[in-house]
């Protein structure tokens, strides 16, 4: 079945706009008549059919709700620096969607070499990595910001807060985070975050973790801390 994201939906229809549209009529060779499924991101899948093509909108009349998840299931949010080859991090993000994520936040530590992302390039494969997964709640890709507007900026909004870090012996992930509570999780760069940005965190009463004895990437250690919690809410 032809699955497409949109939120332009006003019930009994829903348009596709920009790359949606023309993945429909170019790349699927979608036609009228064509039943497809429509992903609004915020939990609900749709059935429908192609009604009206333009040259750059597709109409589609919705038929039926297919599914509807009224809780976001996903309660990991990561916090992670961009990687020095964009590849690493776009594999990431792709995987991390695929498992379940809620909200990723890039940023920017001391050591992070790479100082820039391309963000709309990061949604678009967000959107096609849970089209593929059939993810119904898409995650949030937040702006890129520096480790203390990170600290800053998420204050009292998760339930538990964590630090992957290299230094010291932690508890793994696992047996620190609480199932079914919504966490943030600090994943450093290639270098590791510094001894002062750890205590930093620490102050602000995140918990040390390990994500494991060996010495991960940090697009591994992001999805091994994904795969993990993912795990624990089942």
């Amino acid at each position: 079945m032809k699955r497409f994201y949109t939120t332009d939906i006003a019930l009994p229809y829903c348009f596709l706009h920009e790359e949606e549209a023309a993945h429909c009529i170019k790349v699927l060779r979608g036609r009228v008549g064509d039943k497809v499924e429509i992903l609004d991101g915020n939990g609900k899948c749709y059935a429908g059919e192609i009604s009206d093509i333009g040259k750059k909108e597709v109409q589609i009349t919705i038929t039926d709700t297919l599914q509807e998840v009224r809780e976001r299931p996903n309660l990991l949010a990561i916090a992670i620096c961009p990687t020095k080859n964009p590849a690493r991090l776009e594999w990431f993000i792709e995987k991390a969607t695929e498992i379940g994520i809620d909200r990723i936040y890039p940023i920017i530590s001391k050591r992070t070499e790479k100082q820039n992302i391309k963000k709309e390039r990061l949604e678009q494969l967000i959107i096609s990595a849970a089209k593929q997964s059939g993810q119904l709640h898409f995650p949030v890709l937040e702006e890129l910001q520096s480790f203390d507007q990170l600290l800053k900026n998420t204050t009292g909004l998760y339930e538990q807060y964590m630090i992957a870090h290299c230094e010291d012996d932690k508890k793994h992930l696992k047996e620190v985070y609480t199932k079914g509570k919504h966490a943030l999780l600090l994943i450093g760069p290639e270098g590791d975050f510094t001894a002062e940005e750890v205590k930093k965190a620490l102050q602000q009463a995140y918990l040390p973790v390990s994500l494991g004895n060996s010495i991960l990437r940090v697009e591994t250690a992001g999805l091994m801390a994904c795969a993990t919690v993912a795990n624990s809410n089942y």
